[in-house]
């Protein structure tokens, strides 16, 4: 587990090697974030950009001693619900696009082979399994993200789970 606090200090003085190492260890948790929200790989792309590029630019609002991961993924889910609110103005639906949402990249198959079994949950239980399983992040910590109880959390995650027990039950 990384010590974000120790990268901080060269972060705010763009060290290319400090960005190297967070962007290292926390892009499967804004990936996974992003997608939850989005839906769209390509767009999720865009919006990873955007999420380190925000992250640079409001590093001196970081408060040190506050949990750094909570805080970036928190830049990446209010990234994407921006890209949400005006993509509802712009609503055009791509079949051919939309279909690869889950599409498995093939740079590193065995983290993003989940988004195939969990494309047919609802929105909130695909953004909780998504952060559990591939960011492996803590219920509370989820919970914190999402601005939602631990409770409902752990709700939604064994709700998610049990469905997709019984869609693995079906096939």
């Amino acid at each position: 587990m990384v010590n974000y606090e120790d990268y901080i200090d060269n972060l705010i003085k763009k060290d290319n090697e400090a960005f190297k190492v967070i962007y290292e260890n926390t892009k499967k948790g804004v990936f996974s974030m992003i997608i939850s929200i989005v839906n769209n790989k390509a767009a999720t792309e865009d919006l990873m950009q955007d999420t380190y590029m925000k992250m640079i630019q409001k590093i001196h609002q970081y408060k040190r001693g506050r949990n750094f991961y909570a805080w970036l993924i928190q830049i990446a889910k209010n990234t994407a619900l921006d890209y949400v609110r005006k993509e509802k103005r712009n609503l055009v639906f791509d079949p051919q696009e939309n279909s690869q949402i889950f599409e498995k990249p093939t740079n590193d198959r065995n983290d993003f082979i989940v988004y195939d079994y969990v494309k047919d949950l609802d929105h909130e239980e695909r953004q909780v399994v998504l952060l559990r399983i591939i960011s492996d992040l803590k219920f509370k910590d989820i919970a914190k993200s999402l601005n939602k109880p631990v409770g409902t959390v752990l709700w939604l995650y064994n709700r998610a789970i049990k469905k997709l027990q019984k869609q693995n039950r079906e096939e």
